[in-house]
């Protein structure tokens, strides 16, 4: 199909834009490989308060727990979650996956995590958990964690990985994979710290491949 000098089957409100041609021989198709900005069917949460962006963003003051719905999806195989959050005090925050509205709270995650802290580093295992420990917040400054999400909406075992920058005494790093053992198909997530609250943003891109 020849791509005119202007617009060429595109539908607005859809992904599905076959190409779009600006002026030069450039063309970008929809299905190009890359990252595509995700956004929850809904949100849930406790605490102060959280808010789904038009744009998918999700922001949240003083939560408690926060909730995305119908994110993961047979679209993408796999998902990367960007949070910049400061916590209440310095915690520990969990994830869940989560079906249908409901959290997958079973001891089937095991995490290994790597920490450097100043100039010493360590690492840690545990398995049979009923939570996955993914990422710290701290209370002195803001903080940034990635989230590589592997397979979530498939019906196999989930894998992720995290990456963060934690802003606690002069900056750490934190390394954290974890697993879930059951082959089961998951359309969200659910993070929660253990003790304190969390403010923030976050944004789910879905890779393609």
């Amino acid at each position: 199909m020849a791509v005119s000098t202007a617009l060429d089957a595109v539908r607005f409100g859809s992904s599905e834009v076959a190409a779009l041609y600006l002026g030069s021989d450039s063309v970008w198709t929809a299905n190009a490989p890359g990252m595509v900005l995700v956004s929850p069917t809904s949100i849930a949460h406790s605490g102060t308060s959280a808010t789904l962006g038009a744009n998918g963003q999700v922001t949240f003051t003083a939560v408690t727990s926060l909730s995305l719905n119908g994110v993961f999806s047979a679209g993408f195989d796999n998902y990367v979650i960007s949070i910049r959050h400061v916590g209440s005090s310095y915690d520990g925050v969990r994830m869940r996956l989560r079906a249908a509205g409901s959290d997958a709270s079973g001891s089937d995650y095991t995490r290994q995590e790597l920490q450097a802290n100043g100039s010493s580093v360590s690492a840690n295992r545990l398995g049979s958990l009923n939570i996955a420990p993914t990422f710290s917040t701290s209370s002195t400054q803001r903080s940034g964690t990635t989230v590589m999400m592997y397979g979530p909406a498939l019906a196999q075992p989930t894998a992720s990985r995290t990456i963060e920058a934690l802003g606690e005494s002069g900056g750490y790093i934190y390394d954290i994979a974890w697993t879930h053992s059951l082959s089961t198909a998951y359309d969200g997530v659910t993070i929660f710290p253990a003790s304190a609250n969390i403010t923030g943003a976050l944004q789910v891109y879905g890779v393609r491949s």
